[in-house]
């Protein structure tokens, strides 16, 4: 090095390693991107899930049933499956899956079994 300042091979090497810094936090970025985007998919298709066995939980009996429907929040769609069944004479159960509509892998899967009380076998 002479005493005017960097020679062109400093200079070189210098700007490759702000080139490969800057591809990094680049790429860095775009995956959280993607991880926030999952993140908030599989909160939606969650909440869904859960909202559906509220309902079911204060709802009255169905007995054996299934059906599917589409779950929307703000722009977030989804497909909600559930399936009801009674695996005894005094309990009820429901299996509800939630699957995003964009094509990603988010998933929701919840079951929950509740007491069917109201004379007879099941109690006063």
């Amino acid at each position: 090095m002479n005493g005017r300042g960097e020679t062109l091979v400093e200079v070189v090497v210098a700007l490759l390693l702000l080139t490969v810094g800057a591809l990094a936090l680049a790429a860095g970025i775009g995956q959280a991107q993607r991880a926030r985007g999952l993140s908030a998919s599989s909160g939606l298709a969650l909440a869904s899930a859960e909202a559906w066995l509220e309902g079911w939980r204060a709802g009255p009996a169905r007995g054996s049933a299934s059906g599917t429907e589409t779950v929307s929040w703000g722009t977030w769609n989804g497909e909600l499956k559930w399936e009801t069944g009674s695996p005894s004479e005094c309990v009820e159960s429901a299996r509800v899956r939630v699957a995003a509509a964009q094509g990603d892998a988010t998933e929701a899967r919840l079951s929950s079994r509740r007491f069917m009380a109201g004379g007879g076998a099941c109690g006063p």
